[in-house]
């Protein structure tokens, strides 16, 4: 692809403390691999964030720490991990007007319950303590690149069109996860316990969430993985020239 011809794609680091960021450099390499330009977003003033959503083409929220239960309406639990409010109001507002522009968008891990809170949903405080019924592993002890449990997609889902496979194992890394889910989200996934892997929005040219962690098998050359990222650049593609 000629490099006048790459996509943008803002990432999302990791806030420490409303101040500090860091970024695993898989997602970048995932989206370099497919063909995009990564760029990490920082954290910006609220004024800002329309133009920010303006000059990217695509946008990929990532994981972090523990949503503040206050966006979604819940007391703290006493398994409630480290939260930073300002990041947090911060990413909803993003996703909210990225989405507005209706501009391709993934939110991964805590990124996907971002997605799910910024539109009315709310998550598990902490899946142990919380979770009704069989909950199997999700915050794995095993190597990033282990899968750990297995996953099911809805034939009817884009994630399904674009990975061509319906059930497979992936890994894990959260201990919250996505309770109630946002009116006008479907879900794309579910893990054999029952739990959201993956959320859509059918209102949106290309609006995802995904629970696991694909860059990880992306970057390990696992076909079904990489499709996710070349499908989403290609998007961004589509995007970038019908805005120029």
């Amino acid at each position: 692809m000629a490099t006048e011809n790459k996509p943008v794609i803002g990432i999302t680091a990791r806030v420490e403390e409303d101040q500090m960021y860091s970024l695993d450099p898989v997602y970048a390499n995932a989206i370099l691999q497919a063909g995009g330009l990564p760029l990490i977003v920082p954290i910006v003033d609220e004024e800002d964030i329309p133009l920010l959503c303006e000059r990217l083409d695509g946008l990929i929220v990532t994981g972090g720490g523990d949503i503040n239960p206050n966006i979604y309406g819940e007391e703290p639990h006493v398994r409630l991990g480290a939260v930073y409010p300002g990041s947090d109001k911060y990413e909803a507002e993003l996703i909210l007007n990225f989405l507005k522009l209706d501009k391709p968008f993934i939110g991964m891990c805590r990124g996907m319950q971002m997605f799910n809170v910024a539109f009315g949903g709310t998550v598990y405080q902490d899946l142990e303590a919380q979770y009704e019924g069989t909950l199997y592993q999700h915050k794995q002890m095993a190597m990033r690149t282990h899968r750990t449990h297995s996953v099911k997609l809805e034939e009817d889902s884009l994630l399904y069109e674009i990975m061509k496979e319906k059930e497979f194992h992936v890994n894990s890394f959260h201990h919250q996860g996505v309770k109630d889910v946002a009116e006008g989200l479907e879900v794309a996934a579910r893990a054999a316990d029952g739990l959201v892997e993956a959320l859509q929005s059918p209102n949106h040219q290309f609006a995802m969430g995904i629970q696991w962690h694909p860059e990880e098998f992306a970057l390990q050359g696992d076909e079904a993985s990489r499709n996710i990222f070349s499908y989403f650049v290609k998007e961004c593609l589509i995007d970038k020239k019908q805005n120029q």
